[in-house]
């Protein structure tokens, strides 16, 4: 399963026990109550807002939000799912190993651009883990997924003479796509240069160096 289909977002609305598909007014409802659900989120915190808040700030009744929505961390977990979707349709986070350098750079530079972008949100996410056993393990699947991708062709290249073979492909895959997260995470959300944070480009080009000097990744 593609990273893309696992997180593909699954909208409902529910009557009852029932679960209906969205029609034009449904989906533009459930649309305004995620943008105030995001809104909200990044503004007072995931703690310091409440589904009444979601409610009131999307101008609809806590009872249509509950049709769209189960509690509070199903609005996260559709955020989320929203964000993984537009980031995937619009960019290519497929690493080949045959591409060099060069396409190292163009996958890490599309991750870090919209990491950047939504930087607000990836604080977000950051907090409701640590208080959510639920989307902690969507978050766990999510890098899981991605890792995994990793791996895969870190033990295909190896195999093929392409990188070094004496690393072990899993966990490689674990500390690259780690120190990547984690220093968007750092730079862009959690302190950033008071000057500033460096340019999609300029980490981009940083994370490459690193994680081809790792690999024995060659510039073609």
């Amino acid at each position: 399963m593609s990273v893309a289909d696992a997180f593909a977002e699954r909208a409902v609305r529910r009557e009852g026990d029932r679960e209906l598909p969205l029609g034009p007014k449904a989906r533009r409802t459930r649309a305004a109550i995620l943008e105030a659900a995001g809104r909200l989120f990044v503004e007072q915190g995931y703690q310091g807002t409440s589904v009444g808040d979601v409610a009131n700030a999307a101008g609809v009744s806590l009872g249509t939000v509950y049709q769209y929505f189960r509690d509070r961390s199903d609005l996260v977990a559709a955020l989320l799912q929203a964000n993984v979707t537009r980031m995937l349709s619009q960019t290519d986070t497929e690493w080949r190993v045959s591409e060099g350098r060069d396409g190292l750079f163009r996958v890490l530079h599309n991750f870090v651009a919209s990491y950047a972008e939504r930087a607000a949100m990836a604080r977000v996410w950051e907090e409701v883990c640590h208080l959510d056993d639920d989307l902690a393990d969507l978050r766990r699947s999510l890098a899981r997924l991605f890792t995994g991708v990793v791996a895969h062709e870190l033990r295909r290249a190896a195999r093929a003479g392409l990188l070094r073979d004496d690393l072990d492909p899993d966990l490689a895959a674990t500390a690259l796509s780690g120190m990547v997260d984690r220093y968007c995470y750092v730079i862009y959300v959690f302190d950033p240069p008071e000057d500033g944070p460096p340019s999609a480009e300029e980490s981009a080009r940083l994370l490459t160096e690193l994680w081809a000097s790792a690999v024995g990744l060659g510039p073609t």
